[in-house]
């Protein structure tokens, strides 16, 4: 076999086994019910008040929202496939993603005013964890680490 055929031989092999696992990565993401990813009960310990049960918002996320008077929700957004982990971090320029260590393979969040959304990748699935009626950015990036140390289990 010459180097040519060597090399073009290799570079098939690789192409074939990355189009094979974004196929997985995609089939895995498009396949997750966003609801089973969290329990009223797990949302409840982290926030601290009682939580109806996971309600759709999409195919793609999931809505658990407060039932008394302090109105407090969280949600899970699973990323549609063929979202670029690299292109969400640089979505908006002028609030770049902090880093956060210790939750899934790779994890950010981002400042915008009063909200500091959460996204994480683990394996080939991103989602975004967001907790809403939390006035505090540092206690919202609190409960959502939480929360996505949670969903992560389930992935």
């Amino acid at each position: 076999m010459s180097s040519n055929q060597s090399r073009s031989t290799i570079l098939a092999v690789a192409v074939a086994l990355v189009v094979s696992s974004a196929h997985t990565a995609v089939a895995r993401s498009s396949a997750i019910d966003p609801c089973s990813l969290l329990t009223a009960d797990q949302v409840k310990a982290v926030l601290g008040v009682d939580i109806a049960a996971g309600s759709p918002i999409s195919k793609t996320s999931c809505m658990w929202k407060s039932t008394g008077k302090t109105v407090q929700m969280a949600t899970v957004s699973l990323q549609a496939p063929g979202v670029s982990w690299e292109h969400l971090r640089v979505v908006l320029p002028t609030a770049p993603g902090k880093p956060v260590s210790g939750i899934g393979d790779d994890a950010f969040y981002t400042e915008l005013g009063t909200f500091a959304p959460l996204a994480v990748k683990k394996g080939g699935t991103i989602f975004i964890v967001k907790v809403y009626g939390v006035a505090a950015p540092d206690k919202q990036l609190e409960y959502e680490k939480a929360l996505a140390l949670d969903v992560v289990k389930h992935l």
